[in-house]
């Protein structure tokens, strides 16, 4: 519970994903009046969906949920969609060495050709280890995930296995990566025995993420907040009293990219209690005026600078067949050109599409890479040789139709040392609560952690307006 005496404030949240949906949802249970302001022309921040055509839709990043996922499992219950998640059985591979190796299971583990069979059998039992002896992250937070995978698993493990996937993820910080971040990963998203020791069943919601985003969205309207899309913040500026304006930017705003200083105002000025962001920390810093940059301090935006972010680049291919047999491949060859392949037709049957057959090429680079300036067509030019190395049969002609999606802070690099840089939610300046994705630890970002997020910042922003 957020606590009594919030009532009748006035709250601005930028950012209409999980996280700021979720914390105006929960501020409006205690009569909190909220304002989500959204530069996408629609909801869900990086869950959100994209019309396919004829109405059905898919997440523009690939999601599913994990049988931990706890928060986000108690949010469809509590907005009445008890049923809203479907659990299936999913099915992985790991290409490399020029083939896929189906990965789902133990046995498959077993089978793993390109590490050593020692290798294999050690890491079955580092992960074990890891599950049912160590329930806390701390005595990995100062080593590296390459340190702890040499000692336990051995060379053939990193150079086989985790060294690809880091390198695919985090690019060359791949062997600063933090042990703490491959912890979470081991422990946290999915259990090697029990159920899920013959297979990894992972959840999806009927008809997409897009009913949860509609239903938060029409509880925080029911509580007299508005749900603003195509609508960024521009400015937050401080007031007399301790209150803020926030000056909205104009619609269209999103093709200018993620920069609000790039963006033209687009009305009044509206004054808040208090005002929540739930933007990366480049984009937050660039919404405060020199008033709200000296209140917050150099010390905290410099925190805010010393994270660094890797880009998401994924493009989503409509193909008039199955690509593979399997729902994720991770890539693990590093002449191939993307990190992962993710094929949404061998989760979520193609008749749910109308037969159609949707793959996701994923891919993270660092700021700057010369991958995030192409178009689709150029994006797919490069592509399209390691397409057809995993699948020899592919051609072009296999193509329907393509889309490309680009988030510029998608994951931020947990390196050793990470918790000492997280910022607090509290900026410094009171009302003033920032929560990202920066903030979701050890954990992995993700839709579940940003419900919990989203819980966490409206408790911070609660507490702010019982004491005015």
């Amino acid at each position: 519970m957020i606590g009594a005496g919030v009532a009748g404030g006035r709250v601005a949240v930028v950012g209409a994903g999980v996280a700021g949906l979720t914390a105006a949802y929960e501020l409006g249970k205690v009569g909190a009046r909220c304002d989500v302001y959204e530069r996408w022309p629609g909801l869900g921040g990086q869950a959100a969906t994209f019309d396919v055509g004829g109405g059905r839709l898919l997440e523009r990043y690939y999601h599913h949920l994990f049988t931990s996922d706890l928060h986000i499992a108690g949010l469809y219950r509590e907005l009445g969609m008890p049923d809203g998640i479907e659990w299936r059985t999913s099915s992985v591979a790991f290409f490399a060495g020029g083939a896929s190796h189906p990965f789902s299971t133990p046995l498959d583990l077993l089978r793993f050709s390109p590490m050593t069979p020692l290798s294999r059998v050690r890491l079955g039992v580092a992960v074990l280890n890891l599950q049912y002896r160590h329930p806390d992250v701390s005595p990995f937070e100062g080593i590296t995930a390459k340190e702890w995978i040499l000692r336990s698993v051995g060379r053939s493990g990193w150079e086989a296995m985790w060294g690809p996937l880091l390198r695919g993820k985090f690019g060359d910080r791949a062997e600063d990566i933090s042990m703490a971040w491959l912890w979470s990963k081991l422990t946290l998203r999915r259990q090697v025995r029990g159920q899920e020791a013959r297979g990894e069943v992972l959840g999806y919601p009927r008809g997409s993420f897009e009913p949860l985003f509609r239903a938060l969205a029409g509880a925080i309207e029911e509580r007299e907040g508005r749900v603003l899309i195509d609508r960024p913040a521009a400015r937050i500026a401080g007031t007399a009293g301790g209150r803020f304006e926030l000056t909205p930017g104009a619609a269209g705003s999103f093709r200018r990219g993620h920069d609000p200083q790039r963006f033209e105002p687009g009305g009044e000025p509206q004054r808040y209690d208090a005002v929540l962001a739930t933007v990366p920390n480049d984009v937050f810093e660039a919404l405060l005026d020199p008033g709200l940059v000296e209140g917050v301090g150099e010390a905290y935006l410099e925190g805010l600078r010393s994270i660094e972010y890797h880009a998401a680049l994924c493009l989503v291919l409509e193909l008039d067949r199955q690509f593979s047999p399997y729902y994720w491949t991770n890539v693990g060859d590093r002449e191939l050109p993307f990190v992962g392949l993710v094929e949404q037709t061998n989760f979520v049957e193609p008749e749910r599409y109308g037969g159609r057959h949707f793959l996701y090429v994923a891919n993270y680079t660092a700021q700057g890479d010369p991958l995030l300036a192409l178009s689709p067509d150029e994006l797919l030019d490069r592509y399209e040789a390691g397409l057809a190395k995993v699948n020899r049969a592919f051609s072009r002609d296999w193509v329907r139709q393509r889309w490309l999606f680009l988030e510029p802070s998608a994951q931020p690099i947990v390196t050793v040392g990470y918790e000492r840089r997280i910022p607090p939610l509290e900026t410094g300046v009171p009302g003033l609560v920032l929560a990202n994705t920066t903030q979701v630890y050890p954990e992995d970002r993700g839709t579940n952690y940003a419900v919990r997020l989203g819980q966490e910042a409206a408790r911070a922003v609660g507490a702010r307006l019982a004491v005015r």
